[in-house]
């Protein structure tokens, strides 16, 4: 990796960069970000989102990548996983048109309340958990959350472990 040959400011001396490097080295902060690449992975614009969520979906991200590397050679054929708000995703029309994932109940991800209302459940504990999605994919969007966030956990190992990979073959048909 090319090492920058600026001096850190004082105020990050000290501050390990390596996480840094290595999101940019997957995906460059200058990346052409077209809106028919990506595979928003939605998280709710609120703190307790971002405290609980936001991690699950770059677990999800990271899943991705990891089938990806396999199942596609070309790296121009992958769509580009993103962990995104609602608020962005919801408010751009060319995003809405993607295959996506929520992650998060309704009442903090307004992109859950909207696929909640649309998709069939698909995997529910009563009372826990739950999973909406067509699981043939002919509607390419999934929404998932738990009464919690190990709830919410739990409903994202039962998506990645048994669809997940189904779902990415039908998104990079």
């Amino acid at each position: 990796m090319k090492q920058s040959s600026n001096p850190s400011p004082a105020h990050t001396q000290g501050l390990a960069d390596s996480a840094i490097d290595a999101a940019w080295a997957v995906l460059p902060p200058d990346a052409d970000l077209d809106a028919s690449r990506l595979l928003p992975i939605v998280v709710g614009a609120h703190p307790r989102s971002e405290a609980a969520d936001r991690p699950l979906g770059n677990r999800l991200v990271a899943a991705i990548r990891q089938w990806q590397r396999h199942a596609i050679t070309e790296e121009a054929d992958r769509l580009i996983p993103m962990v995104m708000t609602d608020l962005w995703f919801l408010n751009d029309q060319e995003l809405l048109l993607q295959p996506a994932i929520a992650i998060g109940e309704p009442g903090t991800n307004a992109a859950s309340a909207y696929y909640g209302t649309r998709l069939p459940k698909a995997y529910v504990v009563d009372g826990s958990l739950q999973v909406f999605a067509d699981l043939e994919f002919l509607e390419p969007s999934v929404t998932l959350w738990g009464v919690d966030a190990s709830a919410t956990r739990t409903a994202l190992d039962w998506f990645i472990s048994r669809h997940l990979g189904n779902f990415l073959e039908s998104v990079h048909a």
